[in-house]
């Protein structure tokens, strides 16, 4: 017998993949873009849906560690043109707006980046698609427990307003109107209605709508933040006579993204800011900060960041009132606001 051993070779046959394997793989991947892209919004399920029709929880792998006690965080979501501002204090969670409809599934996995799968409170601050067209997204993939919106019962509502509506109505979500004084427990801090918005003499206009505009102050121990989504003047004029020296805060969000129809010089004065955050697009179409209102900032010493600029802005403070500020991103030399 040789001392050598024969090895055996094994033949291998290849076929040719069948025309149903390429359409299940082809449909399989739309499918996949479908609902990545489109989730939570008309007929598309969201991933979360998906996994409770399949009997899994959703996946937490994005969640991060739950803040200090007393530490309190107020991170100004970069989405394009619009608001929307999410509040995380103590382990609870409130989100003020939701930006444009294009802008949807950012927000989505941006929340879900910092932790958050149930919303104490969304706030809807007025019915413009730019802070509600995140809002129906957000009642499909979160465990929201109140919505709370300015009084719609003279408003025409509809399109992205309506859809919202009906959406945390088959969610089971309650709605509440606001109104003067109203308060929610966020944590151990406190946001508080300060102005469900005025009556403007501008009726259907968008002036009218930004009016309606909730003006709302978070307090945190000695850290406060005051958000008044689009108010224009007029309204801002009304908070300012209505609570004359008890506006003082630490963190201003820039009326109507940094309008100079917002952000009056007396507000200002009122609110003593020590930082200001305008929530703006790229580019955008309004001009929006506008160089008055970079110039008053500058001219009363206080720090100032965008959006557009500098992506989404983190603000972690502590119940002493200090803070710090963290940016998504360092913005060139030559498009930085005037410091």
């Amino acid at each position: 017998m040789s001392k050598y051993r024969r090895h055996r070779y094994c033949r291998h046959s290849y076929r040719r993949p069948q025309v149903w394997t390429i359409v299940a793989a082809v449909l399989i991947a739309v499918a996949l873009y479908v609902v990545e892209n489109y989730g939570g919004n008309g007929f598309v399920p969201s991933w979360d849906q998906i996994y409770q029709w399949v009997g899994l929880e959703p996946s937490q792998s994005e969640t991060t560690a739950p803040l200090p006690e007393g530490e309190t965080e107020v991170v100004f979501l970069d989405v394009g043109q619009g608001d929307a501002v999410l509040i995380l204090q103590n382990g609870a969670a409130c989100l003020i707006d939701a930006g444009p409809k294009d802008a949807r599934q950012n927000l989505v996995q941006d929340l879900r980046s910092y932790g958050v799968s149930q919303l104490d409170l969304l706030v809807m601050t007025h019915p413009h698609a730019d802070h509600v067209g995140g809002m129906q997204a957000v009642l499909q993939n979160f465990d929201v427990q109140t919505l709370l919106t300015p009084d719609l019962s003279e408003t025409d509502v509809t399109g992205q307003t309506q859809r919202t509506l009906q959406t945390a109505q088959e969610c089971g979500v309650p709605v509440e109107t606001a109104y003067t004084g109203q308060q929610y427990t966020i944590g151990t801090g406190t946001l508080t209605v300060l102005l469900p918005g005025v009556d403007a003499d501008t009726a259907g206009s968008d002036d009218a709508i930004n009016d309606m505009s909730l003006c709302l102050r978070f307090e945190a121990g000695n850290f406060t933040f005051l958000d008044t989504g689009d108010a224009e003047r007029n309204e801002e004029a009304a908070l300012a006579e209505q609570y004359p020296f008890r506006l003082r805060s630490t963190v201003f969000k820039a009326g109507h993204h940094g309008s100079s129809t917002s952000n009056t010089q007396t507000l200002l004065w009122q609110v003593q800011p020590q930082l200001v955050v305008a929530s703006c697009g790229l580019n955008n179409d309004y001009g929006h900060p506008h160089r008055e209102v970079i110039q008053e900032m500058q001219d009363e010493g206080i720090d100032f960041y965008r959006t557009d600029l500098y992506g989404t802005v983190t603000v972690t403070a502590q119940a002493d009132g200090s803070f710090t500020v963290q940016t998504a991103k360092q913005p060139d030399e030559e498009l930085a606001p005037a410091a």
